[in-house]
């Protein structure tokens, strides 16, 4: 006895089949793509931070970060080793990009930018740079909890 596919109720069952895969799928790769959170809260206070200036010489200190009247600009002094510097950032969606300068130390002459994105949980990291420096630094801010 020869049994076909009809009788054995396997016709038409492959598109079914594969349309349950195929949702299946894209029900896991839709889970696993998780969405960039945007910053929506408020980076003032103190933090620790560890970077590298542009020559690659790690430094770590303190950065406070206050509030002015614009809530999304923000003042911010750093207080490394060596150095006093301070600047104005503003907060674009989960970036904060600011604009230094050193007013205490070995270098008072220095000045810079600053480009950090904003995690949710306000942690800032990112990369300074320092005029007429070639390279780029990094740093990471934490806030003191």
């Amino acid at each position: 006895m020869v049994l076909s596919k009809q009788s054995q109720g396997l016709t038409g069952r492959r598109p079914v089949i594969a349309t349950t895969i195929a949702i299946m799928l894209a029900l896991l790769v839709g889970s696993c793509a998780i969405p960039e959170e945007e910053f929506d809260g408020s980076i003032e206070g103190d933090y620790y931070i560890n970077g590298f200036d542009p020559q690659g010489v790690e430094y770590s200190g303190l950065l406070t970060i206050t509030a002015t009247s614009d809530p999304a600009t923000y003042d911010l002094q750093w207080i490394v080793t060596g150095s006093v510097q301070e600047g104005s950032g503003t907060v674009e969606g989960n970036r904060l990009v600011v604009e230094w300068d050193a007013i205490e130390g070995y270098d008072t002459l220095s000045y810079g930018t600053a480009v950090f994105d904003i995690s949710p949980n306000g942690e800032l990291k990112g990369e300074r740079t320092v005029f007429g420096q070639e390279g780029i630094g990094t740093e990471e801010a934490f806030p003191v909890k």
